[in-house]
């Protein structure tokens, strides 16, 4: 797997949190992430495609229109780290974070997200 797989992997994911469309959402999702995939922060431990997507909806509830925008990106051996800025519609930065990822067969199968008030 070449790093612009994972990047163009991470880029999918990143989107997907702001998608508004639940099923265009859990299609995306589908495409990238191991059905069992685990998703933590420090609000959340969640298993599986539509846990995550519950989560996803909440957070679109708490936060209309944000956005996350990765600033820089690392991978090596199937895992990566992401930082990232969490915008509103005007592009004004809400948090800072940094998130990793572990890769399986060009799919993710586990994200760790990691955030902060600007």
């Amino acid at each position: 797997m070449t790093n612009n797989l994972h990047l163009d992997i991470w880029e999918a994911y990143s989107a997907s949190w702001s998608e508004q469309n639940k099923k265009i959402r859990k299609e995306i999702l589908n495409k990238i992430l191991v059905s069992d995939c685990n998703y933590t922060d420090p609000n959340i431990d969640v298993v599986g495609i539509n846990n995550l997507l519950n989560y996803m909806s909440e957070f679109q509830n708490g936060f209309p229109g944000a956005r996350f925008v990765v600033t820089d990106f690392k991978v090596h051996h199937d895992q990566s780290l992401a930082h990232w800025n969490m915008v509103d519609g005007n592009g004004t930065i809400l948090s800072k974070g940094a998130s990793f990822g572990i890769y399986k067969n060009a799919q993710l199968t586990k994200m760790t997200g990691f955030f902060w008030e600007v």
